[in-house]
């Protein structure tokens, strides 16, 4: 999905999430509660989870840049469409694998 899509679907889920658990008390643990939701909300609305990251900030953006370059070449030759977009995206998934990123599949 284009960078607009996903940041509307993240201000959406971000929403939803806070909206749902913001009646907890101070002892109640909502951590996870909050990322089962923002993940589900996320997941009906197009997005795929793959996992949280569970490396360095730095090196994860080294190789996240990589990996966008590299699929963003690799699809230069396909009309815009929906099925480009997914093309791309699964690109970056098998380059970040390729990569090591490591990523940790609970909430």
């Amino acid at each position: 999905m284009s960078d607009a899509q996903w940041s509307r679907i993240d201000n959406e889920c971000t929403y939803e999430a806070e909206k749902a658990t913001a009646s907890a008390g101070p002892r109640t643990p909502i951590a996870d509660t909050w990322r089962r939701l923002y993940v589900m909300c996320a997941e009906l609305k197009g997005a795929k989870f793959v996992g949280r990251v569970t490396m360095p900030n730095e090196k994860w953006r080294t190789i996240s840049m990589q990996c966008k370059e590299e699929a963003k070449a690799a699809i230069t030759k396909y009309p815009a469409s929906r099925i480009r977009d997914e093309l791309k995206e699964d690109l970056e998934l098998e380059c970040l694998e390729r990569q090591d990123a490591e990523f940790r599949k609970s909430y």
